[in-house]
């Protein structure tokens, strides 16, 4: 029956045959069969680790920890011709802001000049982290090995003798940079209803990127107030802008003092920032607790596992198989990566994108 379901395989074997308890016995036959095995085999993802310190450390500047990620492309009209145009979001993964810079193409050249604009306008981060692309595989590359890519001492002294250290994930997980994965569905819908024209000039898109920029950076963090007298709630603009960056109506009641006292503003200015920090804390950071998924032990990964790399882009029977070779615990001493050896070579991959192959159960079966 070519694995058909269950019930159109008793209907062929009762035209010939009467077995009793054929239920449970196919039901132990299909389990014992390994082809049936391989066509159902699934990765199992392992267990939620813990958020990672960039995303909980609070007092800090914003863009400290930064999330890197591309999106495109977008046609541009440059003079009578289209050309096409990407965009590099910086996020802060700890007040989640953004910051969108515009690239020329996906060369390593403009991804250099893009956090070159970005690291001059917020500031050096400590710590970096993109996806496994080749053009941020590259712009590590060469900013370790030339130090004249940025013409400023400072920023020369920070990436070649401190160096802003740069973690990128495992190939073809997304799931990994989740924390700007969401953020670009957010400037995609923003540009989706602002862009009206489908190629627009080079400098008309870059007028819609800040606008984008702001409308998402505007967005509340904690939940809307229910009643008149409670605060506002919490956006990144708060850190960035000291306010949301919206029209607020004007109290009756306010004086405007003619005279600037700078030492006061000072003071007032790092109330606010410290007060910021502490509606952080109390509404912001227990929302970051929930765990909605993968909240099952799994039975960890072993050296000498023969395995499947799952791949949704291609079909079943051309996923590649391997041995694995190496593990790489996560924080928590959870297996979260592995080097499997394939007959194109070693490749690094998450254990989410790993299927364990039932060789020993179907040798016994």
């Amino acid at each position: 029956m070519r694995h058909q379901n269950l019930e159109a395989t008793i209907c062929e074997i009762r035209r010939c045959y009467w077995v009793p308890r054929i239920r449970s016995l196919l039901r132990s036959v299909i389990g014992k069969c390994a082809l049936r095995r391989l066509k159902k085999i699934h990765a199992v993802p392992p267990l939620m680790g813990p958020l990672p310190i960039d995303r909980l450390t609070p007092h800090i500047r914003p863009f400290s920890y930064t999330g890197l990620d591309y999106f495109g492309p977008i046609t541009v009209t440059v003079r009578r011709a289209h050309e096409k145009r990407w965009m590099a979001l910086f996020t802060c993964l700890t007040v989640r802001a953004v910051h969108l810079e515009l690239a020329h193409d996906l060369s390593t050249d403009s991804c250099i000049v893009a956090m070159r604009n970005f690291i001059n306008r917020r500031g050096v981060p400590v710590r970096m982290k993109s996806d496994n692309g080749k053009n941020f595989v590259g712009a590590d590359i060469k900013a370790k090995r030339f130090s004249e890519v940025f013409d400023c001492d400072r920023l020369q002294s920070e990436l070649s003798q401190r160096g802003v250290e740069w973690i990128f994930n495992s190939p073809f997980n997304p799931a990994e940079g989740g924390a700007w994965e969401r953020l670009e569905q957010c400037v995609k819908r923003v540009l989706r209803h602002t862009l009206k024209e489908t190629s627009p000039r080079e400098h008309t898109l870059n007028c819609f990127l800040i606008e984008a920029e702001n409308i998402v950076n505007s967005r509340p963090l904690t939940h809307l107030p229910i009643d008149a007298n409670q605060e506002q709630p919490l956006t990144p603009n708060d850190f960035l802008l000291g306010e949301a960056n919206t029209p607020q109506t004007p109290i009756a009641n306010a004086v405007l003092e003619k005279t600037c006292f700078l030492r006061q503003q000072w003071r007032l200015a790092r109330q606010l920032r410290d007060h910021f920090w502490k509606q952080w804390i109390a509404e912001y950071l227990p929302t970051l607790t929930r765990r909605v998924k993968w909240c099952q032990r799994a039975k960890p990964l072993q050296i000498d596992d023969l395995v499947f790399i799952c791949d949704p882009n291609v079909p079943r029977r051309d996923w590649c198989r391997g041995k694995v070779e190496r593990l790489y615990a996560g924080a928590d001493g959870e297996v979260r990566r592995a080097d499997v050896l394939t007959s194109g070579g070693l490749k690094r991959r998450a254990v989410s994108k790993l299927a364990v192959l039932d060789v020993e159960g179907s040798e016994s079966g």
